[in-house]
């Protein structure tokens, strides 16, 4: 590999396996609480879809993280790729309830292994001086495939069926398997690793404090793809997809620069100012009552969010030793399912209470946050 070459084959193709994986899990999000509820769910058994889903996640990631100290990650890719593809196709087989949820925890676990080596494989394959850039790149397959795939699930859904919807995650998924053929991923040197302790692992403690930062940021997610259909629906903005569409396109465009700026300034500027775009974002959302003020809205989202998350992910990594790089990225991913998770479960109580624009104006602040942790650690990184 090239010292300083970010686009090789194996590159290009881990980051167009992890795309479809994307696309094909979320465009399952919001329709699998309706199927459910078909299947006659309590209230409590539809919400555990999502709470199961992440406990398996976050529970299978820590060992995963240890797995890739010294262990090959492709295989293990390959191998989580494809228990996604046949979860995926039991699930119209399931008319108990009980047996969909159990399946949940499942799909969670192997979400969990994906998500962790496809990104412990890009990581490797990027020049360390251009790992900001690289990861930008990358992050590309998450945050594109996170935004457009909702949207093509309950098209597919509502214009089809739910089997269509199956079968077309379960292509992708395929897709993705037969992707990463053709990824050589670096083998491992071998090294002496500690015994494996769970709650040492589930938290990797050189990367907390991205960690927590990424679960402060998310919030501010979990806002947007909780609400924001309800609140577009409220204030009478028909043309509610520009919002994902324009963020997705914007945080694209705007890979190629902020990574650049993160090699060469560090993490902590560019988190700022994104983290500030954020904040205005949420702020101009709360008030936008036409489609001028949404799309101003998701350029500044885009122009925030989407840059603050790979720039936590790339920190994320960089704070660990070569060896921890796969704990680093469980753990950055675990903070961000939990971010997820809590802001969908608090803001949902909220949302009994207080308007939409009110939560939009509240979780904004989360950004204020962000900017403020990063500025002190900078300050305290100046006097070491």
């Amino acid at each position: 590999m090239n010292n300083q070459k970010i686009f090789n084959k194996s590159f290009l193709f881990v980051f167009i396996s992890n795309f479809l994986v994307f696309i094909g899990f979320e465009m399952l999000l919001p329709i699998l609480p309706a199927y459910l509820l078909s299947l006659n769910a309590s209230s409590i058994q539809v919400g555990l879809v999502t709470t199961l889903f992440t406990i398996g996640a976050v529970l299978i990631r820590p060992l995963v993280g240890y797995y890739l100290i010294d262990n090959q990650r492709k295989s293990l890719a390959i191998g989580a790729s494809a228990i996604l593809m046949i979860v995926t196709f039991i699930y119209p087989f399931l008319n108990i309830v009980w047996l969909f949820l159990f399946l949940r925890f499942f799909h969670g676990i192997a979400w969990g292994v994906s998500t962790t080596a496809n990104s412990t494989i890009a990581v490797d394959l990027i020049p360390k001086k251009r790992l900001g850039e690289g990861m930008g790149y990358f992050s590309i397959s998450t945050t594109v495939g996170a935004i457009i795939a909702p949207s093509l699930g309950i098209f597919i859904y509502d214009s089809f069926s739910f089997d269509l919807l199956i079968w077309s995650s379960v292509i992708l998924s395929l897709s993705a398997v037969i992707a990463l053929q053709f990824v050589h991923s670096p083998t491992p040197i071998k090294r002496e690793k500690q015994p494996f302790r769970f709650f040492d692992m589930i938290f990797e403690k050189d990367a907390w404090f991205p960690a927590l930062l990424a679960v402060i940021t998310t919030l501010g997610f979990g806002a947007i793809i909780t609400f924001l259909v309800l609140f577009g629906k409220q204030k009478g903005l028909e043309h509610i997809f520009l919002f994902f569409l324009i963020n997705a396109t914007v945080a694209t465009l705007l890979r190629p620069f902020t990574g650049k700026w993160y090699d060469k300034k560090g993490p902590w500027s560019i988190i700022i100012v994104s983290a500030m775009l954020g904040f205005l974002s949420l702020v101009m959302l709360s008030y936008a009552t036409n489609d001028f003020h949404l799309v101003i809205s998701a350029i500044l989202f885009g122009s925030g969010y989407g840059t603050v998350m790979p720039c936590l992910q790339t920190w994320a990594v960089q704070k660990v030793s070569e060896e921890k790089r796969g704990a680093a990225n469980a753990t950055f991913y675990s903070s961000f399912d939990v971010g997820v998770g809590v802001s969908a479960f608090v803001l949902g109580i909220m949302a009994e209470w207080i308007s939409l624009e009110m939560i939009f104006r509240i979780v904004s602040l989360s950004f204020i946050v962000v900017a403020v942790l990063v500025y002190k650690d900078y300050l305290n990184e100046k006097k070491r």
